[in-house]
């Protein structure tokens, strides 16, 4: 994965760059800067985890998309403003779970299939 691609994988999937160094990274904020800047390369644990990450929000996507038609009332995802929001409603999953929900919840809301609320 080249510097330029972790970049966008991170903003993708609408990490920050502290969360992505310290949850995927395993490290600091310094040296995720350094891998997105090209200055040394993208560990390839790094990478693996950040494809990982982007096929399950694709599956997510899917199995949201497959069972619209399946629903009734209001086609509504919920999106939390905060980490502390969404932890309440989902105490055992992590930052990198609650921003992989966001991205997930804005690119729904886009399509036109969800609502946000």
């Amino acid at each position: 994965m080249t510097n330029l691609e972790l970049q966008a994988y991170r903003r993708f999937l609408m990490l920050k760059v502290s969360e992505a160094s310290q949850y995927i990274g395993k490290t600091d904020a310094k040296t995720w800067h350094d891998w997105e800047s090209g200055t040394i390369p993208v560990p390839e644990f790094v990478a693996i985890t950040m494809q990982e990450l982007k096929k399950l929000r694709n599956d997510k996507i899917n199995i949201i998309i497959n069972s619209i038609n399946d629903r009734v009332g209001s086609n509504t995802i919920r999106y939390f403003m905060t980490y502390e929001e969404f932890k309440k409603v989902n105490s055992d999953l992590d930052v990198v779970q609650w921003r992989l929900h966001q991205s997930i919840a804005t690119e729904l809301y886009f399509r036109g299939l969800e609502k946000l609320c």
